[in-house]
């Protein structure tokens, strides 16, 4: 794959430029249809946020802190299919009790955003009539994973530029056919993997191409987690959610397609489950758990940093150990992608242990070792052998350390990167769709393994789950519970 020639204007967390990180690039042209929607200097960026839950949020909130803080934005409309709540509750996890707001969801948003809710073209459970807005610039599309692919097409189908949250899309073919349909349109885009927000990656890459270690062999990353409730059963399920207050047709997305694909499963396949519509990531249908939520950022920094393009081959297997709570996703998974071009990556991740992994890059002549604030190298000496010690009975110091000076937030990093390429037209944001799409390649085609390879290994310790109350309003829906 080849990404545009420009570069993303300079910030204090400013990647290096992308043609010098994917090699030989082929200038991108902006189409007509490109030109036509360019948004001035002093102009205001119309806004529309497409999925209105926990992460959409956040980014609202920052949306309007810089609206307060005087930049020229506007948030024209908000698209959910719940209607949605505003509570105050208690959560009792850790020993304590913490008292939360819970807002979320269509009415709460457009209310939020200082928009009327009775306003059906600007606060609308179809994304289509927010697309079809004409002061709508540009989308952040932060839906379930299996949505991603669709609306993006369909936004740079209608001129829109777009935040996409991360995994790109959900399958390959939808990478690609987002990535073709991103370079002819002209749109500006990024994916939201904030951790490339910070230059390490990029000096990591640099370094790597400069020679520092060597060819490189491979690189290892991991993503861990351990919640006595169960991985993603945290997030709150309320009797207002029902078939009354959701699109449930809409959530599954089996009337829409991309690549002749339904996007979900009809109703009679999948009944509407209060638990399937908040913890949609513990169901194969719209997620695969840990692989695509936990692994896919790391991935796509790591493939950055080591300056890969397409894999040659994708290893992946998993198990469901420990939370056999109802999901069709693994607790554990293990994968090793190799690229023909720069070794293997191998990743891991768990919802059932938080005890990390190194992030490290191996290569014949050296290690770099990825901490807070840059990267520590530890040389190597082939000529010598085993240079390090089988076992580690004390930590290695390192040859030497390049700090590297992160963004206070990672989020707001990528929105400003993201804003200002909008205003500038330039296409290489901090996380472009031709670099999260081999991240997407990667885990689709370890995904598509892991069906027929998720085992039970043994009789499930149930005393290690402890679902949350609420888990009672799980289950196919009753009339009137």
């Amino acid at each position: 794959m080849t990404v545009p020639t420009e570069t993303a204007p300079m910030a204090s967390a400013s990647p290096l430029d992308r043609r010098k990180f994917f090699g030989s690039a082929t200038a991108m042209s902006l189409s007509a249809a490109g030109y036509s929607n360019v948004v001035g200097a002093n102009e205001r960026i119309g806004l529309a946020f497409i999925g209105c839950g926990g992460r959409a949020q956040a980014h609202i909130d920052l949306i309007r802190r810089f609206i307060q803080n005087g930049q020229p934005l506007a948030i024209r409309a908000v698209c959910d299919v719940w209607d949605g709540l505003e509570d105050e509750y208690d959560v009792a996890f850790g020993g304590k009790v913490t008292r939360r707001r819970y807002s979320q969801g269509l009415f709460p948003s457009a209310v939020k955003c200082g928009l009327d809710p009775a306003d059906r073209a600007r606060v609308s459970k179809d994304f289509r009539r927010t697309l079809d807005l004409a002061d709508v610039d540009a989308v952040c599309i932060a839906t379930p994973d299996h949505w991603h692919g669709r609306m993006t097409l369909d936004a740079f189908a209608a001129g829109k530029d777009a935040f996409i949250e991360p995994p790109f899309t959900r399958t390959a073919e939808e990478a690609h056919l987002a990535v073709e349909a991103w370079r002819t349109s002209g749109r500006v885009a990024t994916v939201g993997t904030q951790s490339l927000a910070d230059p390490v990656w990029m000096k990591a890459f640099e370094a790597i191409r400069g020679g520092k270690i060597g060819p490189v062999a491979m690189g290892q990353t991991g993503s861990f987690r351990n919640d006595l409730r169960g991985q993603w059963r945290y997030y709150r399920l309320a009797r207002e959610m029902n078939p009354k207050t959701v699109d449930w047709d809409l959530f599954l997305g089996h009337a829409f397609e991309v690549g002749g694909r339904p996007l979900g499963p009809k109703p009679k396949a999948q009944p509407f489950d209060r638990a399937v519509f908040a913890q949609w990531r513990c169901c194969t249908p719209f997620s695969s758990g840990p692989l695509s939520d936990l692994l896919t950022p790391n991935l796509t920094r790591m493939i950055a940093a080591m300056g890969v393009r397409e894999p040659s081959s994708v290893l992946c297997e998993g198990s469901l150990n420990v939370e056999r709570d109802g999901r069709t996703v693994p607790d554990t998974v293990n994968l090793i992608a190799n690229f023909g071009d720069g070794g293997a990556l191998m990743a891991a991740a768990s919802t059932t242990s938080s005890y990390p992994m190194e992030e490290t890059i191996r290569g014949r002549l050296g290690t770099i070792k990825f901490v807070k604030g840059g990267f520590h190298t530890f040389r190597d000496d082939p000529s010598r052998g085993a240079t390090f010690p089988p076992r580690l009975e004390r930590p290695l110091e390192p040859t030497e350390f390049t700090g590297v000076e992160p963004p206070k937030n990672e989020t707001e990093a990528m929105w400003e990167n993201f804003l200002s390429c909008v205003r500038s037209r330039k296409h290489a944001t901090y996380c472009p769709p031709d670099l999260a799409a081999l991240a997407t390649t990667v885990v689709a085609r370890g995904e598509a393994q892991l069906a027929s390879r998720i085992r039970e290994t043994r009789p499930a310790p149930t005393s290690l789950v402890n679902p949350p109350g609420y888990q009672k309003l799980a289950g196919p829906h009753r009339e009137g519970a």
